[in-house]
């Protein structure tokens, strides 16, 4: 029966791998850019945590001082992802790309952060 058990574990076990990966996770934190209209958005600090895993990024972010913000959309086949979060008192348009060589996230809005993001 021995014989029989382990590679029957062994397969089952090669099976469950890829669900027990961690997701990647990405960071970036920086300083945002103006928009037209717009003046101050070079003393806001923004940081942002993304994960990839299984088609999709989500996480969040926080403006210093600010209230914590989640985000989740699908990627598409290239990796790139496009969406909107709501605010309340305005829209983040949000798009970037994550792939094997790394992961762009932009977000244009009452103004503009984002970049490339460190893998962690």
């Amino acid at each position: 029966m021995r014989r029989i058990a382990t590679p029957l574990a062994i397969a089952l076990l090669a099976i469950a791998w890829p669900a027990l990966a961690e997701p990647v996770k990405y960071t970036w934190s920086g300083s945002g850019q103006n928009v037209p209209g717009s003046s101050k958005c070079p003393g806001y600090t923004l940081k942002i945590t993304a994960y990839v895993e299984n088609g999709r990024i989500w996480g969040e972010w926080q403006q210093t001082g600010r209230v914590v913000r989640s985000f989740e959309f699908p990627l598409q086949a290239d990796g790139s992802f496009k969406g909107q979060v709501d605010l309340q008192a305005s829209i983040m348009n949000v798009s970037g790309q994550a792939t094997a060589d790394g992961a762009r996230f932009d977000m244009k809005g009452y103004c503009i952060f984002g970049g490339r993001l460190t893998k962690e």
